[in-house]
């Protein structure tokens, strides 16, 4: 069994070792496609020490060497390029995606940190097939998760990863037996890979519980807080729900 496996950071560390302890694969059958950055060291260091082939380059960019690699999987955890339609057909479909939300709400990124600003009460989590169209495809498994009201981006990301990793197994053992997947239902929603707001709100335009809402939402250290701006147009920066109590008498309500 081959597999490509588009993949960062601690979702991806964590489903590659699943991938080689429960799955009849060998390090030489994993071709990685990931990104070079500082916060996905240790994803690298796991894959040189693993002797494990990997790239920098995008996967589209890359389909002389897939085709000749001659994979019969496909797989995205995290990847933050989507996946082409000619490197799809190299594995007749069989790719999987990792989307942090129920789809089909949220699709796009920043699912979680628009989930706390949404004031949503759970998200949760959904393997599905990758088609020509944005997480789109036929659904393999989903699970739910709440989201406590102390949650912010930073823990809610990592309890979706923990969600996702947990149920690997469930999902790529579904691929393999040639689960075909069901359509997904409801009404779609769709958020852009850029900040909410670009990260800053007014105070006059905003409520003090909206104001929890989106410092919650921004908080992801080591990335900047919560910024607000006053009326005389000075921003603040709020990393705590702590802090932003001491400028509460600058809101609406």
């Amino acid at each position: 069994m081959k597999i490509i496996y588009c993949a960062y950071g601690r979702a991806g560390l964590e489903c590659l070792y699943i991938l080689l302890n429960k799955f009849p694969v060998s390090t030489d059958d994993i071709f990685v496609f990931t990104h070079e950055t500082k916060d996905n060291k240790i994803f690298i260091d796991h894959l040189t020490n693993l002797n494990i082939e990997y790239t920098f380059e995008p996967v589209n960019n890359e389909i002389k060497k897939i085709r000749k690699f001659n994979p019969d999987y496909l797989i995205s955890i995290y990847y933050r390029f989507i996946i082409s339609q000619t490197i799809l057909k190299t594995v007749n479909y069989k790719a999987i995606n990792a989307h942090p939300s129920i789809l089909p709400k949220y699709r796009g990124t920043k699912s979680s940190v628009w989930a706390i600003i949404n004031n949503e009460s759970e998200t949760g989590i959904t393997y599905h097939y990758i088609n020509d169209k944005i997480d789109d495809g036929k659904i393999i498994i989903q699970k739910k998760i709440n989201i406590d009201s102390n949650d912010t981006a930073f823990s809610l990301y990592h309890k979706l990863i923990g969600l996702f990793v947990e149920n690997f197994d469930e999902a790529f053992s579904l691929v393999i037996n040639n689960f075909d997947g069901f359509n997904q239902i409801g009404e779609a929603t769709y958020y852009k890979r850029e900040l909410p707001f670009g990260g800053k709100r007014k105070i006059s335009e905003i409520s003090y519980k909206d104001a929890i809402s989106f410092t919650r939402a921004m908080f992801f250290p080591p990335f900047k807080g919560a910024i607000f701006i006053d009326l005389n147009g000075k921003e603040i920066e709020i990393n705590c729900i702590s802090d932003l109590k001491k400028i509460r008498k600058l809101f609406k309500s």
